[in-house]
């Protein structure tokens, strides 16, 4: 079967809702957040399809030329196969084609995982954030994309 990432609708926030509740670290959102996310033409939501379920989800900010990744998350079955980086690829390609000029994240120090998702697809430490995380309390590393024009 074929991977697809696409542009997420309304449908498919009982997916996004139950892989990010199976995904410690990543952002937990009501599900008026995400059908909020969905209305708002300043956000971008995608989700990656393997045959008629959904696999993964991303959720990125593109209210400024700076863009930011919000929430990423793939059900833990289907980790370490390509879709959180297919994900990310798509961001990227997205991001070049309306002329963000970079893609920042946030990630928390312990999640190592998305450290090295970030370091393979291009992004670059930039700096830290003491605190930055609570329940449990953690330091954020700051991560950053610049994006070439195409």
């Amino acid at each position: 079967m074929r991977l697809i990432a696409r542009t997420a609708t309304s449908s498919d926030v009982p997916a996004i809702l139950a892989i990010e509740q199976q995904s410690p670290t990543a952002a937990h959102w009501s599900s008026s957040h995400y059908h909020s996310a969905l209305a708002d033409p300043t956000r971008l939501v995608l989700v990656a399809e393997h045959g008629s379920q959904l696999v993964g989800f991303l959720v990125a900010s593109m209210a400024t030329l700076e863009w930011e990744l919000e929430n990423i998350a793939v059900t833990p079955l289907e980790r370490r196969r390509g879709i959180a980086s297919k994900l990310m690829n798509r961001l990227i390609a997205r991001a070049q084609k309306d002329g963000a000029s970079e893609i920042r994240q946030e990630i928390r120090v312990s999640n190592l995982a998305a450290q090295r998702l970030g370091q393979a697809t291009g992004f670059q430490q930039q700096g830290r954030r003491n605190g930055y995380y609570r329940e449990p309390a953690e330091d954020a590393l700051l991560f950053k994309y610049l994006v070439k024009p195409p």
